[in-house]
């Protein structure tokens, strides 16, 4: 039987954070250097903001990641969340997405957002089911980005 659990952050995950996220993205794009921003050093541009970066683990193997970067006005970015591909379908993005909201609820946040690419169709997917509404895209902080979401808390 497999062991599940979501972490957070510790810099013992720092190489997994980067590995799994530059997987996913070199899937279909390449890193662009606002990833290697938060990818390198997720100390500094995410946990040293007040965000938090959680790790899905089975067996005590990290193969999930999500980071939720906090904004203005209440504002928490969902970012950089993926699950290992051997271990997509098995509804740990699930988990990881209800700890991320458990998460900004917590932190009194009024609005969840994220950047994504209709690529992503199991992404988008997903974010439907949890309530995520489109709304006009106003960031050019991704190249691939081509829509953006909000949850309304």
């Amino acid at each position: 039987m497999n062991t599940i659990e979501i972490v957070n952050y510790s810099p013992k995950y720092d190489y997994s954070f980067y590995e799994l996220n530059k997987s996913w993205i070199e899937e279909f794009w390449t890193l662009e250097e606002s990833d290697l921003k938060d990818l390198l050093k997720p100390r500094e541009s995410i946990i040293g903001l007040g965000g938090e970066i959680f790790f899905v683990l089975v067996n005590n193997l990290a193969v999930g990641t999500a980071a939720m970067i906090p904004f203005p006005n209440n504002k928490i970015e969902l970012a950089k969340m993926t699950v290992q591909k051997k271990y997509r379908g098995k509804g740990l993005s699930k988990k990881l997405l209800e700890k991320c909201i458990n998460y900004a609820v917590a932190s009194k946040a009024k609005e969840i957002f994220l950047i994504s690419n209709s690529r992503l169709l199991s992404a988008r997917k997903l974010y439907d089911n949890f309530g995520f509404v489109e709304v006009d895209l106003d960031s050019n902080k991704y190249l691939r980005g081509n829509y953006k979401m909000v949850l309304k808390l």
